[in-house]
């Protein structure tokens, strides 16, 4: 596929979504309205562009769209800069672990982030992986306390269609706690 001025415009705002850690590297589709629905087929179809949905626990359901490994190859050849956005340092803020995680939780939440920097999985720790490691119970306690989201994304190249990422609080807690760096 040749890329035109409309692709590459989309494309860029797709990318700078992709720092911004609210929104899990996912442009919001409510920010898709100026935007032709034809374009975003198009680079749907090409496999340019992921389509992915993020399930939060308090029932705020983000989808949107993300920039796929092809489009991230593609832009790379037009000298496009690309990277995965660096764990933020928050500082001066004072998080408490609740009272209802034991050890078991904070691992859990401790291998949901190593999962998810693996270049191969894309940013989400996957379900399969994590379900044959910790049980049911396990990973909805720390859906429901709102220390995780669970995330779903569809497209050609997806190889890990549904899984975890970190909620900012659970973030926040591991870099303070020291657990992370």
């Amino acid at each position: 596929m040749v890329l035109n001025e409309r692709h590459i415009q989309f494309l860029k705002h797709v990318r700078s979504y992709s720092k911004i850690e609210r929104y899990h590297g996912l442009l919001p589709k409510r920010e898709t309205y100026l935007y032709d629905h034809e374009l975003i087929d198009e680079l749907l179809k090409a496999g340019l562009i992921d389509e992915g949905s993020i399930c939060t626990a308090c029932g705020n359901n983000l989808e949107g769209y993300r920039i796929s490994r092809k489009a991230e190859r593609e832009l790379g050849r037009l000298d496009m800069d690309i990277k995965d956005h660096d764990w933020e340092t928050f500082c001066g803020i004072d998080v408490e672990i609740n009272e209802i995680l034991d050890k078991v939780h904070v691992r859990a939440l401790i291998d949901i982030f190593h999962l998810s920097r693996i270049s191969l999985f894309r940013g989400i720790a996957p379900r399969c992986i994590l379900q044959e490691a910790f049980t049911d119970d396990i990973l909805n306690v720390l859906l429901d306390v709102g220390y995780i989201n669970k995330i779903s994304l569809k497209g050609p190249a997806i190889l890990y269609e549904n899984g975890f990422v970190l909620a900012d609080r659970a973030s926040l807690m591991l870099k303070q706690a020291g657990y992370v760096k």
